[in-house]
């Protein structure tokens, strides 16, 4: 009997935690990237914002452009976040086409 009242003292409380955070995907285009330090340098920047996963790297039409496509947990960080990160490498970076999840 004790061991039925843990479990739904258990699944209780667990009900009352709002559901886990959604996955947003997003592509950011960042240019003066003129050699592999500088994409280096970009993505340490975006993995040092909580969640941030790097999914996929396009080189861009114009040389030292390019476009990431970067996945987070919206409630850990948002898409400013990322982009100020690069930013404050010096880097220019901008959301370039908001993915779904």
């Amino acid at each position: 009997m004790k061991s039925l009242h843990l479990a739904l003292a258990v699944v209780g409380t667990l009900a009352t935690f709002p559901a886990s955070a959604a996955e947003q995907r997003i592509n950011i285009g960042v240019g003066e990237l003129t050699c592999p330090t500088c994409s280096y340098t970009v993505a340490v920047a975006m993995r040092g914002v909580p969640s941030v996963e790097i999914i996929d790297f396009t080189e861009g039409e114009d040389f030292g452009t390019g476009t990431y496509i970067v996945a987070f947990d919206d409630e850990a960080a948002d898409q400013d976040m990322i982009v100020e990160a690069i930013r404050a490498t010096g880097y220019p970076a901008d959301i370039v086409e908001s993915g779904d999840s």
